[in-house]
């Protein structure tokens, strides 16, 4: 994780008030005393030059997984089979999960398909009966 930290303004200031020979002298021990304080908190401390304020990069290390030991103990054996039982049966609920939310997508989809064929038969039998209206009145009209 990354995280820089800016001096406070207050700090800049004192800096400017002192003399400028002594102004480049106190950004340094303003820095070298920043550098301290990090590395008492066991941080990779990263500097950037100062410009106009003073900016320290402080880099925190991420702890290493631990490395599984291959151990040839009945305990180690029963935990390894505990762990693929639990892997296996995540998997089989995954894939449950997978069938179910298929399933109710083909039924969905079988319903919507549905309500479209009988709107297509509702609408072709409306158009029949105007057809045979528009044939009496030619005949009688």
């Amino acid at each position: 994780m990354l995280s820089i930290r800016l001096v406070e303004d207050e700090e800049v200031k004192k800096v400017e008030s002192e003399t400028l020979s002594s102004q480049p002298l106190a950004a340094v021990d303003l820095v070298q005393r920043r550098l301290n304080e990090v590395a008492e908190e066991e941080k990779v401390v990263v500097q950037i030059p100062p410009e106009t304020k003073a900016v320290v990069a402080i880099v925190q290390k991420t702890p290493k997984p631990a490395v599984k030991r291959a151990s040839k103990g009945s305990i180690d054996r029963d935990i390894a089979l505990s762990e693929v039982e639990m892997e296996k049966r995540l998997s089989f609920v995954n894939a449950w999960e997978e069938s179910e939310k298929t399933k109710a997508q083909n039924k969905a989809q079988k319903k919507l398909s549905a309500i479209a064929a009988w709107e297509n038969s509702k609408i072709a039998s409306v158009e029949a009966n105007l057809r045979k209206i528009e044939v009496i009145d030619s005949f009688l009209g």
